[in-house]
């Protein structure tokens, strides 16, 4: 019951600061390459600063990467380069969604976070919008990446 209402309190302070931020990936990237807009770019920036060093700080004190054995059961695989990374099963399966959400997200004019925020604000389009995206997960996972995965 406890992850339950921690859940949903880190959604609302999430779901907040995405709100009043206006925060948009897609659409800082979008908006500084058609017409030199720097606004929702400073978003996106601060985002990866951000997180680059929360990552370095986490490394630093050691608590980013624990000891695999004690967290999961997952082996990691070292590839011999990382031209055969990308060329992996996994590698092509994640560029060709990647590359999916990418386009849809830009040709409908902000990414899922921004489309959440204004679905949350009643927009019709968002929220059509939604239901295209999580159809799409669904028809992506169920069919394409096995497609993929076959051929690899």
């Amino acid at each position: 019951m406890l992850l339950v209402i921690g859940s949903i309190f880190i959604g609302l302070i999430i779901g907040f600061l995405g709100q009043r931020s206006r925060m948009c990936f897609i659409g800082g990237f979008r908006d500084f390459l058609l017409v030199k807009d720097k606004e929702l770019l400073k978003g996106t920036i601060s985002f990866f600063v951000s997180a680059w060093l929360t990552i370095y700080i986490l490394n630093f004190i050691g608590y980013l990467f624990p000891a695999l054995k004690e967290v999961t059961t997952v082996k990691l695989s070292s590839y011999p380069s990382i031209l055969n990374a990308f060329l992996s099963k996994f590698g092509v399966i994640s560029i060709i969604g990647g590359f999916g959400v990418g386009l849809f997200s830009t040709l409908s004019g902000g990414c899922p976070l921004r489309q959440h925020v204004l679905a949350g604000q009643g927009r019709i389009g968002s929220i059509i919008y939604l239901a295209g995206f999580y159809i799409g997960i669904i028809i992506y996972y169920l069919f394409i990446a096995r497609f993929i995965g076959k051929l690899f």
